[in-house]
């Protein structure tokens, strides 16, 4: 089968097409024919070297996966062949072929195309478990979302005012009429927003850094601050607030079916900037435009 492999960390010149074997499934897992992928701020941060990993290169990378199911494991019972489904998965996920754990699947609703369903698979799926398990939130609870109008935030928000709280969220001003759409109080983030915010239940920081110590200023004694990235741990502890480090858990085939759910029910936006045809040359673009934040939307390739 074709892949897309990581020679060396670094530049995008070291995703290249190879030929490589169709995975061998475990009793537990189904082979996916891919039909689409999404670009994830994780494969870019992968490819560029600055994530872990401990195996030897190369090594497909890629994360969200959406395609049919063409094998089924031994031990797999609630799926067959032929079904839609869409998961998350770490790394080999640029292929025509994955094989990827039941537990991480979920079935694709028929109002839903490829692009859209794997659009969320990944950072949408981390929006809705920030949500509903990290902060729990609650209805008239006020929530401030920073990055609102990216892959997370625009799920996060919608997800968060169908819970019937008050929300807010940081963005770009050029931004703002999006997260008002999506039902927000847009926040210019370029502004000192400490100064005339506070008392938030919730703050939900994909970004980190010195955002994370602006979003502990914001929270009223026992907020929920929860963060995908790295802050600094000793400064964040001095604030009276419940914070912690996050990421989207495995097994998460059934959230995202919720999240699915959602979308289908409630018309949530699912914000796509850019849909190519897979291959080598596409990969290093938009592995590129990622790296330079030239996107205003989640990056697609389909097979």
């Amino acid at each position: 089968m074709q892949a897309i492999q990581l020679r060396s960390f670094g530049p995008v010149s070291q995703l290249n097409t190879a030929t490589v074997n169709r995975p061998t499934i475990k009793p537990k897992q189904v082979l996916i024919e891919t039909h689409a992928v999404a670009i994830e701020p994780y494969d870019v941060k992968f490819v560029a070297g600055q994530m872990p990993y401990q195996k030897s290169l190369p090594v497909i990378p890629g994360s969200s996966v959406m395609g049919t199911i063409t094998a089924i494991g031994s031990e797999v019972t609630d799926f067959k062949i032929g079904d839609r489904v869409a998961a998350n998965r770490y790394l080999q996920t640029y292929a025509e072929y994955v094989a990827v754990p039941a537990s991480a699947l979920a079935l694709v609703p028929p109002e839903l195309n490829d692009s859209q369903a794997v659009a969320v698979a990944v950072s949408g799926a981390t929006g809705y478990q920030l949500i509903h398990d990290d902060l729990d939130l609650k209805a008239q609870q006020k929530i401030l979302i920073q990055g609102g109008a990216g892959a997370v935030g625009t799920i996060a928000i919608q997800e968060a005012k169908l819970l019937g709280a008050h929300v807010y969220a940081t963005a770009n001003p050029r931004d703002f009429s999006l997260i008002e759409k999506l039902g927000a109080t847009p926040i210019d983030y370029h502004q000192d927003y400490a100064q005339h915010l506070s008392n938030f239940d919730a703050v939900l920081d994909p970004i980190g850094g010195k955002t994370a110590i602006q979003s502990a200023r914001l929270l009223k004694k026992g907020g929920k601050l929860r963060n995908l990235t790295s802050y600094d741990e000793a400064t964040i502890a001095t604030f009276p607030i419940d914070a912690a480090q996050t990421w989207l858990k495995p097994k998460g085939g059934p959230l995202l079916e919720k999240l699915y759910q959602d979308i289908v029910k409630e018309n949530f936006m699912i914000r796509i900037d850019t849909i190519a045809p897979f291959n080598e040359q596409t990969v290093r673009q938009m592995h590129t435009a990622l790296r330079e934040d030239s996107s205003h939307g989640k990056l697609v390739l389909t097979f």
